[in-house]
């Protein structure tokens, strides 16, 4: 006559890190209790996978702002990572860069077979030599003193948009007082 044959109980191992919880079942593992080292660890294991995702991110030209909230990480604690790690400030302006030379690569490639790349790079690196030449009419009829002010107004909202325009291409700022 054929025995009935059970399979062999399976036998659970217990890490040294592990305890057994008697209350739930005997045969229930319940992981140990992290260190505070262990903690720590992995708290910058996380910091460093999402420093690296956001840089990548900044590189591919999205703006730090987004690039954050993509990630989900929020810029106070962004700002406080880059006080305590002058290394990431420099990593953020390599990745910015690493986006302009991909792009200007990418327009003198097309300078061979396009003269409009050359002249749109030119005239937005020197725009004094090679930007368009902005005539004012001074040729009106009317009071001399309103075209006058006409033209100052003029230059002034064209100095406004340009100093607007430097203004967003310069680096947030970190703040140092609190540390």
């Amino acid at each position: 006559m054929a025995k009935n044959r059970q399979a062999p109980a399976t036998k659970k191992t217990v890490d040294k890190n592990d305890i057994v919880d008697s209350k739930t079942s005997k045969n229930a593992i319940v992981p140990a209790k992290k260190t505070s080292e262990e903690k720590a660890e992995l708290a910058k294991k996380k910091r460093l996978m999402l420093t690296e995702q956001v840089l990548e991110y900044i590189s591919q030209g999205l703006s730090q702002t987004d690039a954050l909230s993509f990630v989900g990480v929020a810029y106070s604690t962004w700002n406080g990572w880059m006080r305590s790690d002058p290394e990431l400030v420099a990593d953020i302006k390599r990745a910015e860069i690493s986006l302009k030379v991909k792009h200007l690569q990418n327009i003198q490639r097309h300078a061979e077979n396009d003269v409009r790349a050359s002249q749109w790079l030119l005239a937005r690196k020197f725009p004094a030599e090679f930007g368009e030449k902005q005539t004012i009419d001074m040729n009106t009829r009317g009071d001399d003193n309103k075209v006058i002010i006409n033209v100052i107004q003029q230059v002034q909202k064209e100095k406004h948009a340009q100093a607007i325009e430097i203004k967003h291409e310069l680096p947030d700022e970190i703040d140092d007082e609190e540390d």
